[in-house]
């Protein structure tokens, strides 16, 4: 299992990395997709004991609550940021 914190910040700076929505969507797979890093995490608590089963899955939870919070705060960047380039070219037109 890969580090969540490492995990965390990779995703965080690539979403901060990418001006595209299209290309954000696609690093949001990357960790949050049915074949991200989360999921693989999830998959691997089966190979845990049951005592750790409760620690690691709510350390996975807050790890991608922490990823999906970002994702939000990126859509929102770019969105007001398509709203503004939009809000121009009315201006000069």
């Amino acid at each position: 299992m890969q580090d969540l914190d490492t995990v965390v910040s990779e995703a965080i700076a690539r979403f901060n990395g990418t001006e595209d929505v299209a290309e954000l969507e696609r690093i949001k797979a990357r960790y949050l997709g049915k074949s991200g890093a989360l999921a693989a995490a999830m998959k691997d608590l089966a190979k845990l004991a049951p005592e750790a089963r409760r620690e690691v899955g709510a350390r996975i939870n807050a790890a991608k609550d922490r990823i999906e919070a970002a994702l939000a705060a990126r859509r929102e960047v770019l969105a007001a940021a398509e709203l503004d380039r939009g809000s121009r070219k009315r201006r000069w037109t």
